[in-house]
């Protein structure tokens, strides 16, 4: 039996699925930071860590404050007027990118800030982990467009 094969009995399917699921195409600041995590089987902690990920780029993104955080953070980024607002976009998407990134957060990102979160749907973790690798890519978007 190969070595997937015994992880696949000890550990169940579902988990080598979601492991497969991230071995392509995370972001990779976002693989960088949560794949150890999800390996050990911390998915609290690996969605954790790929949320905080998102808030430090907005946060560098916007040149917002440190005393500005989270949900707030998202909100003042990518709200009306907001430095990661682009103003060329129609107002409904602009709208959608504020909920998307101020959404997640507050769904993925804040939980697992206040009290213990258990992913018993370790598929759930993995998506959660690659809705932060879309988010990422994102900013990058945002950030190249700045550079250019």
């Amino acid at each position: 039996m190969t070595r997937a094969g015994h992880e696949a009995l000890g550990r169940g399917i579902d988990h080598v699925r979601a492991l497969h699921s991230l071995a392509e195409g995370l972001h990779p600041e976002i693989d960088r930071r949560a794949r150890r995590q999800f390996l050990l089987g911390e998915h609290e902690q690996a969605v954790f860590v790929s949320m905080n990920a998102i808030e430090v780029r907005v946060r560098g993104l916007s040149d917002l404050g440190d005393d500005l955080i989270g949900v707030d953070l998202m909100n003042q980024a990518f709200g009306q007027g907001g430095s990661l607002t682009d103003p060329n976009a129609v107002a409904s998407e602009r709208e959608g990118r504020r909920a998307l990134f101020a959404g997640a957060y507050a769904v993925l990102r804040n939980p697992a800030g206040h009290r213990d979160v258990d992913y018993n749907d370790v598929a759930e973790a993995a998506e959660a982990v690659a809705t932060a690798s879309l988010l990422m890519r994102i900013l990058d978007s945002i950030g190249n467009s700045r550079t250019v």
